[in-house]
């Protein structure tokens, strides 16, 4: 039962996030989700106790993290970001555990699918029924509902394209749905114009290119795919004309916020290096509280909006260092178990792209500031799970249990 609801982890996640517009202040559902993914995870630390060395760094960072919560100047604040940054991380324990071969990326690779639908139904419906703003128009334009400042679920689910069709085995119409879906969804981030989105798409398909380098079907796709946004162009030239003018007339805006990021930036890492206060610069002690506790105060209710700047003012210098020991984690114990795992070259070769696609991308994506945004990271996470959990249980297995 447990496995079976894994399944739908991500399709889920987004689905709640698209259902959020329902209810003023997103309602009950984020305490749902919370105590949802909670449970779950709860139960996998419960009942895989045996593999949590091989991800011990994780652990001792969400450890840490709730440890520097309970000193919060505001504690409900502090968890529910603290939570929203765990949650998607401690997924990893979840898909490391259960997802351990490649039949089970497989059946993984079917929730994609539903994402996509869930993202193009979530534009149409929002569009049909003008449900939230356009931004930059202000009009109703272009509309997407709840998920306005949440394209990184759109562009992380673009990048697992190629996995999705490389361990598709069969069914021509699925081969399809999995491109149609991979380009509606690519060019809603064009048309979005978050230069973040767009960025995280350019650079993550450059990391998995460094690592797949097979020409000729990327120019394939590629032509395919600009043949296909030509034809579609008269559709929405006028659309993204407009949205360009708009952004373009509001440079005003957009450099105070740039100012504004740049200003964080200055303020925060001066503070952390000052050590004026020394166990604020080690420990932070805030849990991701960050409003009010920066610059002295003078950017008001507004978050910290850079990730990293986020980190080191909220859970301090130790805190940061502790970030990224999992990831550091990862990456060795991948290394260990590549080369070893009984596994086809050409499933091995694409099982290695996605991870290094998904495990150095996020540092790029972070500067924007989604930390706290759970489903495009619960994307990352959950797979860099499946794909470690799977090189663990084929290395050094018998030839026998080759997979195709």
């Amino acid at each position: 039962m447990i496995r079976y609801l894994a399944y739908y982890l991500l399709p889920l996640n987004v689905l709640f996030d698209v259902l959020l517009v329902l209810f003023e202040g997103g309602g009950p559902l984020p305490y749902i989700r919370a105590l949802w993914m909670s449970l779950l995870i709860l139960w996998a630390l419960g009942k895989f106790g045996k593999s949590h060395k091989h991800y011990r760094w994780l652990l001792v960072f969400g450890a840490y993290c709730l440890i520097n919560m309970a000193f919060s100047s505001d504690l409900i604040r502090s968890m529910n970001i603290s939570l929203k940054v765990l949650i998607p991380m401690l997924s990893f324990v979840l898909a490391f555990n259960l997802f351990r071969s490649l039949n089970e990326i497989r059946k993984l690779n079917k929730s994609i699918l539903a994402v996509y639908a869930i993202l193009i139904a979530n534009y149409l419906i929002s569009q049909a029924l003008g449900i939230g703003t356009s931004e930059y128009t202000g009009d109703k334009d272009f509309l997407v509902g709840n998920m306005d400042d949440n394209w990184n679920v759109v562009t992380y689910a673009v990048l697992l394209a190629p996995m999705v069709l490389h361990f598709q085995k069969s069914g021509l119409a699925r081969r399809w749905s999995v491109l149609a879906g991979a380009f509606m969804n690519t060019l809603l981030v064009v048309i979005s114009l978050k230069r973040i989105a767009i960025l995280g798409l350019v650079s993550g398909t450059f990391i998995r290119f460094i690592f797949v380098p097979k020409v000729l079907p990327a120019f394939r796709v590629l032509t395919g795919a600009l043949a296909l946004a030509i034809i579609a162009l008269p559709f929405y030239e006028d659309l993204i004309i407009k949205r360009i003018e708009a952004r373009s007339d509001r440079l005003e805006y957009g450099s105070i916020e740039r100012e504004n990021r740049y200003l964080e930036t200055g303020y925060v890492w001066e503070e952390v290096f000052s050590f004026e206060k020394p166990i604020k610069s080690v420990f932070g002690l805030e849990g991701f509280n960050s409003v009010g506790n920066y610059a002295g105060g003078r950017f008001g209710n507004r978050n910290l909006h850079v990730d990293y700047n986020l980190i080191v003012n909220t859970i301090g210098l130790l805190g940061l260092l502790l970030y990224f020991f999992p990831f550091l984690e990862f990456y060795h114990r991948f290394r260990k178990k590549y080369h070893t795992a009984v596994l086809p070259d050409a499933h091995k070769k694409q099982l290695r792209a996605t991870f290094f696609m998904l495990l150095l991308t996020p540092f790029i994506t972070s500067f924007a500031g989604q930390m706290y945004h759970i489903s495009y990271r619960m994307l990352v996470f959950v797979y860099l799970g499946a794909i470690l959990g799977t090189l663990f249980q084929m290395s050094d297995a018998p030839s026998h249990r080759l997979q195709r």
